[in-house]
């Protein structure tokens, strides 16, 4: 082979070579950098003389959905799938459950609890699995007769979400009576709020008191008195409620210069930590409360004002009368906006720093009675 071939041979190969880094280059440079879709808070409530859910987008205070159930109202409590795409809604004079596609109002599950002549009422009590795989509620049953009602047993039913309409319990346990509101743990325990606080487990369906309420012996204060309607503490990834309670400051049990006070329970849903803690003095009747995100001890509540205290020192810092009544009082997950809602047809927003109020929102219906849900989504 003469010298010509292997120069030929030498050219060819460099100008494969380049080619090739030529073609790996342009590739590299038309891949599709990754972009971080934003997430937006949303909140989700009811309103009835129906059955009626709003989606709220919290940016610009705007109603962006409504989705109408043909369902009597009552109670409007919510839960949230994981993914934060199907609401599920205890409504219909507190015995049926609709979960409700917040992106096109399709209902992809529905249950009537109350069959033949047994009928069946879950006060607030209703909860999801935390791979939202299923549904739980606290049934209170009663068999109707013709001349005469019979009180059965209460138990907790769970229904399989994936199961479509008109779905039937797959499986039941007894639990404890007067269950009004419920969550689960991150691991999959069933919190239940009455007369304690109760820990169920899902696979046994046994359950334990993990805090006691209304049999609380602490000294030098009297039983603790529960209002467990609104379960508020989701935006904080706990179960939450108040009590109030009497502190005596004198014999155990002489009322005469008590003090009244307010107090939580909570359960953190991620470790299962439950404690009891006083938070301030009662001077006027609140219906919720909730603790500050990134201020835990900070709590606000509300009824026909909007109150904050101090947990720490146990003393009323701020507090503003309201224009009506609000039953339930929610947070951003900032902390910087309190949401309140739950009575009449608006949702009013204010300031947490200063309480100047920030937006009204206006609704269709009356939200009475009904939970709401802070979310976030990508949007």
């Amino acid at each position: 082979m003469n010298s010509n071939f292997y120069h030929t041979l030498f050219l060819s190969s460099i100008a494969l070579l380049l080619t090739g880094c030529q073609s790996l280059n342009t590739k590299e440079q038309t891949t599709t950098p990754t972009v971080k879709v934003s997430e937006k808070e949303f909140l989700i409530t009811i309103t009835r003389p129906n059955t009626t859910l709003h989606l709220i987008d919290l940016q610009t205070n705007k109603v962006i959905r409504q989705c109408d159930l043909a369902a009597g109202p009552g109670p409007g409590t919510l839960v949230m799938s994981p993914d934060n795409s199907i609401a599920y809604i205890l409504t219909n004079h507190f015995s049926d459950i609709y979960g409700v596609n917040i992106d096109n109002c399709d209902v992809v599950f529905s249950t009537q609890q109350s069959t033949d002549n047994i009928r069946v009422k879950s006060i607030a009590s209703i909860a999801i699995s935390p791979d939202g795989k299923e549904v739980y509620t606290h049934q209170n049953r009663v068999k109707m007769m013709n001349d005469h009602y019979e009180i059965l047993p209460p138990q907790i039913a769970a229904f399989n979400t994936s199961a479509g309409l008109n779905v039937k319990a797959s499986r039941t346990f007894d639990a404890p009576r007067q269950v009004a509101t419920m969550d689960t743990l991150e691991s999959g325990g069933l919190i239940m709020g009455g007369q304690d606080i109760f820990l169920m487990d899902m696979n046994s369906g046994k359950y334990e008191v993990i805090l006691p309420s209304l049999n609380d012996e602490q000294p030098g204060y009297s039983a603790k008195d529960v209002l467990t309607v609104w379960q508020m503490g989701k935006v904080n990834n706990e179960y939450y409620r108040m009590y109030s309670r009497a502190k005596y400051n004198g014999k155990e049990g002489d009322l005469t210069n008590a003090d009244y006070i307010w107090g939580h329970e909570i359960v953190n849903l991620k470790t299962g930590k439950a404690e009891a803690k006083d938070f301030g003095p009662l001077e006027s009747v609140l219906f919720t409360s909730i603790r500050r995100p990134g201020q835990l001890n900070r709590v606000y509540g509300t009824l026909n004002d909007l109150k904050e205290y101090d947990s720490t020192t146990q003393k009323l810092i701020h507090s503003i009368d309201l224009p009506h009544t609000y039953y339930c009082i929610n947070f951003s997950h900032d902390g910087s906006k309190i949401y309140l809602s739950g009575a009449l047809d608006s949702i009013a927003v204010y300031d947490a720093d200063t309480f100047d109020k920030l937006a009204h929102i206006k609704l269709t219906g009356d939200g009475s009675m009904s939970t709401s849900i802070i979310f976030k989504r990508q949007g």
